[in-house]
């Protein structure tokens, strides 16, 4: 169970790793293709208030050209004296007697029957004088004034004085306090019926409210429903940066960058371009709207169409993030199952690496059990046979290992009674010349007495032959090495005192931590093995003790025999069954190895080929 969050968490790294980007890029797709719509539409759309704008303006033209050339130029011509120009003035609804007074009339209600987006329309005789000045007054009201003018209120295009009849009128965008940017337009009167004349003209220059003319060319505004008018602007602009026409009229004529901050980045693109453009820019309430904007009508205008983005892809972003939510249910869900399924097949795995382990430790009874339509019904079966052979070669290896135990018992044995039988036989071979003394009557008593003994010892580890196999050893205790050292030198050195050369050097007493019957069969075999090394006479034995550093103590056979090879030395040496001797079993020193290691000490060799050989005993102090 500890590696389910890890085998959790990769699996949903596996599952919901490519469904995220699946609708990641769905969710982009949607998002760009709605832009693109929205972008494609807003052109439209823009081109279609630019239309509707133009078409409005020149609907203004016609119908100011037509005011001119008809009820204008009848007043102009027929007003020649101050009172026939001050007809135009007089409150009565009928016209006055006579061709002026009609003229004047027919002139007034022209003017009045104009829209109210107008502002000032003002008429300018041949000699370039104002003859009068209409001012809206609210109310469906107009004020004309023929007299006590204020300078400069409203003045026609120098230009147009000098255009031919029939020419376009003149136009330019100015700004009034009162009205805000006016469309100011110059139409030439003419005077005569012949357009070829060079006859006295007049010039009728009225100011049109830009702002009302947009705002009935604005589409948005009654023509479509509540949402669209909220997520749809139109803005003008005019070349100072200040808003023409907005439908937030609180926001008029007043400068873009201290009334809709959000739009100056977009109107500074907008302002002096003859290209159209694109742009956004972010809402106060954190909405984003797209711009599509171009130059208008005369010089010094800019329109400017918007649509809210955010709520145009309200819909696809709530689909996209529903993709999204939907991805990472399915995704997380998808890797709950399979991690429940791997779950299962690892516990399975798991139960099946237990059992191996402990068949592994030794356990050979233990059996794997799987069902037989499972993928590790194979392993199982496998597992079970391996176990069950090696039960079997367990079995075997035991009764090979109580086989070697036998010829390694037999072995040792063999190599304590060979030494006992050599000691009988040297008292036996010195016993027909040396019988007739007393005193080797009585060492010789001695000697049979301990091979009598150990022949007996002999028996008696045949006769228990579990601590013989089994090489446990008695607890060391204090024990004298010299009287020990001294036996073994009676008993093996003085018969051949006469054909060897035996130097000992022992200390009054010597006391070491040993069991004491097992350190003298190494004195013993040590003893052997220097006079076997010495097959021929004048040979020198030496036998010293001491104590040694670290407060231990040492005894040590020297014999100056044939020594031995360092490759012997090193690959041989103490090994079972390896000898130098022609007739050796080759136990001796590897038994003397083990004795001293299981008392505590260690065993030192120092040996030179046709020098001779020493071998260093080193046991812990008793003291």
């Amino acid at each position: 169970m500890a590696h389910r969050p890890r085998l959790f968490l990769t699996f949903s790294v596996i599952c919901v790793t490519p469904l995220l980007i699946l609708s990641g890029v769905s969710f982009r797709s949607s998002l760009k293709s709605t832009e693109a719509l929205l972008r494609n539409n807003l052109a439209d759309e823009l081109d279609q208030v630019a239309h509707h704008y133009t078409t409005r303006v020149r609907e203004r033209d016609r119908e100011l050209a037509a005011i001119a050339s008809g009820p204008l130029s009848d007043y102009v011509r027929s007003a020649r004296t101050p009172d026939a120009v001050a007809l135009i003035d007089s409150a009565d609804r009928s016209p006055a007697s006579g061709a002026a007074g009609e003229a004047a009339y027919a002139a007034r209600v022209a003017i009045k029957n104009l829209p109210l987006y107008y502002a000032n329309i003002a008429c300018y005789g041949a000699d370039k004088h104002l003859m009068f000045l209409n001012q809206p007054t609210g109310h469906e009201k107009q004020n004309f004034r023929t007299k006590d003018f204020l300078p400069g209120v409203i003045e026609p295009d120098e230009g147009v004085w000098d255009r031919k009849p029939g020419s376009p009128a003149r136009c330019s965008i100015v700004s009034d306090p009162q009205f805000g940017d006016l469309r100011r337009c110059s139409v030439l009167i003419l005077l005569t019926a012949d357009p070829e004349s060079n006859a006295p003209r007049g010039v009728l220059v009225a100011d049109i409210k830009v702002g009302d003319l947009f705002r009935e060319t604005d589409l948005g505004r009654g023509a479509a429903n509540e949402n669209d008018r909220l997520n749809r602007q139109v803005i003008v602009l005019d070349s100072a940066g200040k808003i023409v026409y907005c439908a937030n009229e609180t926001v008029q004529h007043q400068p873009v960058s201290t009334a809709l901050p959000e739009f100056a980045r977009v109107a500074a693109a907008m302002i002096g371009k003859r290209d159209r453009g694109a742009g956004e820019y972010q809402s106060p309430a954190g909405d984003t709207w797209v711009v599509a904007h171009q130059p208008v009508d005369v010089p010094g205008l800019s329109l400017a169409v918007a649509r809210n983005y955010s709520q145009a892809t309200k819909e696809q972003r709530r689909a996209g993030w529903l993709g999204i939510g939907l991805s990472l249910l399915f995704g997380f869900g998808g890797a709950a199952l399979l991690t429940a399924y791997f779950q299962k097949k690892t516990q399975r795995i798991e139960r099946l690496t237990e059992t191996v382990a402990q068949v592994a430790g030794g356990n050979f009874g233990q059996r794997v059990e799987a069902p037989s339509s499972e993928e590790l019904r194979p392993i199982a079966d496998s597992v079970n046979v391996i176990s069950n052979r090696l039960r079997e070669q367990i079995a075997r290896e035991a009764e090979a290992h109580q086989f070697q135990s036998f010829i390694k018992l037999s072995a040792l044995l063999t190599h304590d009674l060979k030494n006992a039988i050599e000691a009988l036989s040297l008292t036996v071979s010195n016993m027909e010349r040396h019988f007739d003394k007393p005193e080797f009557r009585t060492d010789a008593l001695k000697g049979l007495t301990s091979a009598t003994d150990k022949l007996r010892a002999l028996v008696a580890r045949l006769s228990n032959p579990v601590n013989t196999l089994s090489g446990e050893f008695k607890m060391p205790r204090p024990t004298d090495l010299v009287p020990m050292l001294n036996r073994v030198l009676a008993q093996h050195a003085e018969p051949l005192s006469r054909s060897y050369e035996v130097d000992v050097q022992l200390p009054p007493s010597l006391f070491a931590l040993a069991d004491a019957e097992r350190i003298e069969k190494v004195m013993e075999n040590l003893v052997i093995n220097a006079f076997e090394a010495m097959a021929s006479n004048d040979g020198k034995l030496t036998v010293a003790a001491g104590a040694a550093d670290s407060g231990k103590v040492f005894f040590s056979v020297s014999d100056t025999g044939v020594g031995m090879s360092p490759e012997f030395i090193q690959q041989k040496l103490f090994r079972p069954f390896a000898t130098t001797k022609q007739r050796g079993v080759g136990l001796g020193l590897y038994t003397c190895r083990e004795v001293v290691r299981a008392n505590g000490g260690t065993i030192e060799v120092d040996s030179t080929e046709g020098f001779g050989t020493t071998f260093r005993v080193v046991l812990a102090s008793a003291r």
